[in-house]
């Protein structure tokens, strides 16, 4: 049985509020590797989040802002972003 939800614009803002946070601590990251490290590797989770509000928006019914592509868009960077940083580190180390 394939019933769908009636979209609530609040969970996908907390995601948002989330994956801002760890993707700022990714950043931090990035640009100053010394201590003190925030976030603590919870940055990796910024791809899971991105792709759990992703596909809640998609698979959501109902009513939907119109300005719901800002959501989506961040949400591609929130899972592409991550990801590209790890896949070049990784090559940097080869």
């Amino acid at each position: 049985m394939n019933t769908l939800k009636q979209f609530h614009l609040a969970i996908p803002i907390v995601l948002l509020v989330v994956n801002l946070m760890l993707f700022s601590f990714l950043v931090e990251e990035l640009l100053d590797a010394s201590p003190p490290n925030y976030g603590g590797g919870m940055q990796l989770l910024t791809p899971v989040f991105g792709l759990i509000s992703f596909l809640y928006i998609q698979k959501t019914q109902g009513p939907k802002p119109s300005s719901l592509w800002i959501f989506q868009s961040l949400n591609w960077l929130f899972i592409i972003f991550p990801i590209a940083v790890m896949f070049i580190f990784m090559l940097a180390f080869i």
